[in-house]
């Protein structure tokens, strides 16, 4: 199943955003070029700034985690994102080389949605699609990072 997810505002985003733009806004009076400076910064996070995911029909809000992982887990944990029922292991850290592992998840709803990297020719290519984890395989993995 493919899996798109798709990053939105919330409303801490927007509640920073309307901030730094009032700031400049009265930065104006004192300042011009400062106030004009700020403004415009505070324009650009309302399109830019965005600090949550949701998949696509679904309505539940997503947090996203990304960590770099010893090479030397890189089995177990993939065992466990397959659906075996082994406990994966997360060592930080680049022993033997690096597995990057992206979780997006809420904690709230027991849903998490993990997709892991291999680090070869200094890029991260793909070694899993997104997978995603429900009840207890989900806590267990966001405990985890």
């Amino acid at each position: 199943m493919e899996y798109n997810l798709k990053q939105i505002h919330t409303g801490k985003d927007l509640a920073i955003s309307s901030m730094v733009l009032l700031a400049g806004v009265g930065l104006f009076f004192v300042n011009m070029g400062l106030g004009i400076c700020i403004g415009i910064c505070g324009l650009s996070m309302f399109v830019i700034y965005k600090g949550a995911y949701i998949m696509e029909g679904e309505a539940v809000l997503l947090t996203k985690k990304s960590e770099d992982i010893c090479k030397t887990c890189r089995t177990s944990l993939l065992d466990f994102l397959e659906g075996k029922n082994t406990a994966p292991t997360l060592r930080r850290g680049n022993e033997g080389g690096t597995v990057r592992l992206d979780v997006y998840f809420n904690k709230d709803e027991n849903v998490a949605y993990a997709q892991m990297y291999d680090f070869c020719n200094y890029t991260y290519e793909p070694a899993t699609g997104i997978i995603r984890l429900d009840g207890v395989r989900a806590q267990r993995l966001i405990s985890m990072i």
